[in-house]
């Protein structure tokens, strides 16, 4: 089977927060009260010592800082979906070829050849299948894929 796909930046927030999430379950949320907790300090200290001047105004604002970026940790997907221009995949159109030994991708400046028994299932939802082979993680968007295609990947996954 053979197709064209890019990775828009949907997909690209969906398959990093997959990623993120199969690696640790709960990071997103200890980070994230880790910062707002450091924040809240920050604020308590400043306000239960209040004088006017540049340090301790200084600590507030940091404080509420810490509890903003706290919080931006409950919404990953709306973080890396800031970050795709930054990535290097807006553009970039990539042709995969799969089989039942494996697969190859090639997209502008490189390309990829991996057999089935490289390859392990980082994850999968309603947009895109994850692999990960050799360092490197594979990501492709269901939209491009029939569901015939979405079922031969599957298979071919499992056969690895």
């Amino acid at each position: 089977m053979q197709f064209d796909y890019e990775i828009p930046a949907d997909e690209f927030a969906t398959a990093q927060v997959l990623y993120h999430t199969a690696r640790n379950k709960r990071r997103f949320v200890k980070r994230g009260l880790s910062w707002i907790l450091l924040g809240l300090s920050f604020v308590v200290i400043t306000v239960t010592r209040w004088v006017l001047d540049w340090g301790h105004l200084l600590l507030l604002v940091s404080g509420w800082w810490f509890v903003g970026a706290g919080i931006s940790n409950f919404f990953p997907t709306r973080y890396f979906r800031r970050m795709y221009p930054e990535s290097e995949f807006p553009g970039k159109i990539y042709h995969a070829e799969l089989n039942e030994e494996g697969f190859s991708v090639s997209g502008d400046a490189c390309s990829w050849r991996v057999l089935w028994s490289e390859v392990s299932r980082k994850g999968e939802n309603d947009l895109v299948f994850m692999f990960g082979a050799k360092g490197t993680i594979f990501i492709f968007g269901k939209k491009y894929l029939t569901d015939e295609q979405q079922k031969d990947i599957c298979r071919f996954a499992t056969m690895s």
